[in-house]
């Protein structure tokens, strides 16, 4: 028996979960219930990747940038999220672990398996844990970027765009859209 299959409808500790394989599964603990996903498409991976090369270049040295990572939102029944992309304080590069409170920005990019989770029960879960900054990026077509500020314990949407994502929180960020699908060979 795997040791998924010895955790499957279990509640899990922090502990636990950390114990897990790290293989070809997105696993998340959603008040101590283990959530097992398939990885993302290739699609919704270079999006992603695309997304962090334009966003790196663009932070100031004392805020980083991670990928799918997880997340400690830090609530009684353990939570972990692993967000397709989080910017943090620079400091969390030597921490065994990043925590809510650590989260300046956590974006999802929504794949059609993971989208009502994406859209509805993280942006919650993420206001809850009090994460100041989201961005959901749907890969469409059309993409299109929502971008969320936390304001008295919920979200506010602040900008929705399908073309240039311009914020200033958590820092200022330019980005053109457009270049987190195109085609690698046609530009």
């Amino acid at each position: 028996m795997s040791s998924i299959e010895a955790h499957s409808g279990r509640r899990l500790t922090l502990q636990q979960y950390a114990s897990l394989p790290s293989d070809s599964f997105v696993y998340e603990l959603d008040e101590g219930i283990l959530r097992v996903s398939a990885r993302p498409s290739h699609r919704h991976q270079y999006a992603n990747s695309r997304l962090s090369n334009l966003i790196f270049p663009q932070l100031p040295p004392f805020l980083l940038a991670f990928n799918d990572v997880d997340v400690n939102l830090d609530f009684p029944l353990p939570t972990v999220r692993a967000p397709d992309l989080i910017i943090t304080p620079a400091e969390t590069f030597h921490s065994d672990s990043i925590h809510a409170r650590d989260v300046l920005l956590a974006v999802e990019i929504h794949s059609p398996s993971t989208k009502r989770v994406d859209l509805f029960t993280k942006p919650a879960q993420y206001a809850k844990a009090g994460i100041p900054n989201l961005w959901l990026i749907d890969p469409g077509p059309p993409l299109t970027a929502r971008v969320f500020e936390l304001t008295h314990g919920f979200y506010r949407e602040t900008t929705q765009t399908s073309g240039i994502l311009k914020v200033n929180r958590p820092t200022p960020l330019h980005i053109d859209l457009r270049d987190l699908v195109c085609d690698p060979w046609t530009g």
